[in-house]
């Protein structure tokens, strides 16, 4: 894509974080900007965030673990602004402890939101974004841990290593369309995703006690709006693959040395 003044976007876990700096982001390159959030007053003070850039910022309640809720915000979104054109599965969250511990509500909870929740963007958005006839690119959010694998948090690796999956296999199946595909892979950013016990729904368990459950956050993370100014420049130069700290490339070479070794055995 290279012009996106006037065009609208789709951001989901819009209202903080990676998402928010991502929508600030396009909204200073005059885009409409859709908030989806489970958190909708803190998605409506995003919106008040975008609008004081100038254009439309729209904020609306989302489920992203709900096909339903997904496919509401997508005929909100095409209804309100006629078209979407850039489209950040990116709302995600994680639960941590050992695999053989983890109950069943921890695996549906991730899988749901960073797997299914992606999976339902694109069902619910691309076939209208292809439609259109227009540039249009998709952007999901992985991980570094949807390249390598990184230990306890086993539900978020198996989510994310599906996301860089689904992203490779757009890329291919999009090829004669004019709408494109990037995923997203950062290392540590300083968002709250360690905290995401605080919107865990009832029927998963719950909030509780999230602050005494948080994970470790990786030491120096790194600002939201760089890996937004990333994102951006991805999207205006079609690149497949986004990320934002040099001294992780270690850890996927060291993933692929091994699989390519066992080939070198055969």
């Amino acid at each position: 894509m290279q012009e996106l003044n006037g065009k609208t976007a789709v951001v989901t876990g819009g209202a903080g974080g990676i998402g928010r700096a991502m929508a600030l982001s396009f909204a200073r390159q005059g885009m409409n900007v859709v908030l989806a959030d489970v958190d909708l007053p803190a998605a409506e003070a995003t919106a008040k965030e975008i609008e004081a850039q100038g254009v439309r910022g729209l904020a609306v309640q989302t489920d992203v673990s709900s096909r339903a809720s997904v496919g509401a915000l997508a005929d909100r979104a095409f209804r309100e602004f006629g078209g979407v054109h850039v489209l950040c599965n990116n709302a995600g969250v994680v639960s941590t402890g050992p695999a053989h511990l983890l109950s069943d509500a921890d695996w549906d909870w991730v899988i749901g939101v960073d797997l299914l929740g992606v999976i339902y963007g694109i069902q619910a958005f691309l076939k209208r974004m292809v439609d259109q006839d227009e540039e249009c690119h998709v952007v999901s959010t992985a991980s570094i841990a949807g390249l390598y694998a990184h230990g306890g948090i086993a539900p978020y690796n198996v989510a994310k290593f599906g996301v860089v999956a689904l992203t490779e296999s757009l890329r291919i199946d999009l090829a004669e369309t004019k709408v494109s595909a990037s995923v997203l892979c950062p290392g540590g950013v300083d968002t709250r995703i360690m905290e995401s016990d605080r919107n865990r729904p009832a029927e998963m368990g719950g909030p509780g006690d999230f602050q005494a459950r948080a994970g470790a956050m990786p030491p120096d993370p790194i600002d939201p709006a760089i890996v937004a100014e990333r994102v951006l420049h991805a999207v205006l130069n079609d690149e497949p693959y986004i990320v934002t700290h040099k001294n992780l490339k270690a850890g996927v070479e060291g993933r692929f040395a091994p699989i390519l070794e066992a080939f070198d055995r055969l």
